[in-house]
């Protein structure tokens, strides 16, 4: 019921918009956002930001662009940004707050490899990749990494070291990365899940490169990771744990 609550707030921030749209549309993008909340000087650079943006996340995961137009809304109603993939049926839809746009901390990279890569299976998958994704396309081809909850890719494992010291952290992990689309009971658990994903993901790329990591999201399947590595789920966190523990010892030793 709270998907469908969370579709039909949608509904209603798309009907807003649409009755008076400031529209601006660059390549593949289309910008929609409701009269006075922004200025047309700014929905146009957020265009250009977001269509460059979407053509360097498809340039360094090696995935085409969508067919159909990316259509982003911008609305002080969104309270949390996401994105509903394309299908046959409609094109990729992504919701920002606007309130985010004018001092740059908005999630578009984010918001827009779910867009262009699609779904990725597992919870932990799909937004880990997000993250690192979008934090690697803002380093090398410019933009800004807003995160959505973590640090950018530099200090992720830093952060996931600090969240597995003063939490049960490491132990929730076995739970959550077991499962399609985990649930939380507060938003201090949600932040931790997004970090250890975060971290998580960046690990696999680092070890097993982005063309493999990018085939084993869009398998949108949480058995893929094992199949394609030919190694469990279970082995691959305890590779990731002891690695993170490296960390923890270079730091003690300085």
């Amino acid at each position: 019921m709270s998907a469908l609550a969370d579709f039909r707030d949608d509904r209603r921030i798309m009907t807003a918009v649409d009755q008076n749209p400031l529209v601006c549309a660059q390549g593949v993008v289309e910008v929609r956002a409701p009269a006075g909340s922004l200025t047309d000087a700014q929905i146009g650079e957020f265009a250009a930001l977001a269509e460059k943006g979407a053509g360097d996340i498809a340039k360094f995961t090696g995935v085409d662009l969508p067919k159909q137009s990316i259509v982003i809304y911008l609305s002080p109603s969104v309270e949390m940004s996401h994105t509903y993939t394309g299908s046959s049926r409609h094109q990729p839809r992504v919701f920002i707050d606007s309130n985010r746009v004018p001092d740059r901390t908005a999630p578009y990279l984010h918001e827009l490899v779910h867009a262009v890569v699609g779904d990725g299976g597992p919870t932990w998958l799909e937004e880990g990749f997000a993250e690192w994704v979008a934090s690697s396309v803002a380093t090398k081809y410019g933009g800004y990494y807003a995160p959505v909850m973590t640090a950018a890719n530099d200090r992720i494992d830093a952060q996931a070291r600090m969240v597995i010291a003063r939490s049960r952290g490491a132990g929730e992990t076995r739970t959550w990365f077991g499962m399609d689309d985990p649930s939380w009971s507060s938003l201090h658990e949600r932040h931790t899940f997004y970090i250890l994903a975060h971290s998580f993901t960046k690990f696999l790329a680092e070890t097993l490169g982005t063309t493999r990591l990018v085939s084993i999201h869009r398998a949108d399947d949480a058995q893929a990771l094992a199949r394609v590595s030919g190694v469990s789920n279970e082995e691959w966190e305890r590779r990731w744990l002891a690695e993170l523990g490296k960390g923890d010892a270079a730091t003690a030793g300085q």
